[in-house]
């Protein structure tokens, strides 16, 4: 194995490690979110732009919201 290789596996392995990261951050925060939403009777809009691809909740099902 030469080291271009041994460079290229580390960087993936670091990739991985710091996307595991990001999911874990943005799962919390959805549970989170629902739980302001369920548990306190708290209207939340949440949005989140992870490369080029957005991810959405709302607590409430209303076409209109959030304003």
């Amino acid at each position: 194995m030469d080291i271009t290789n041994v460079k290229r596996n580390d960087e993936g392995k670091r990739r991985k490690r710091k996307n595991e990261g990001i999911n874990r951050r943005k799962d919390t925060l959805m549970k989170k979110a629902y739980e302001l939403g369920e548990f306190d009777g708290i209207d939340v809009a949440l949005i989140i732009c992870k490369h080029g691809r957005y991810i959405t909740y709302r607590s409430r099902d209303h076409a209109s919201w959030p304003p």
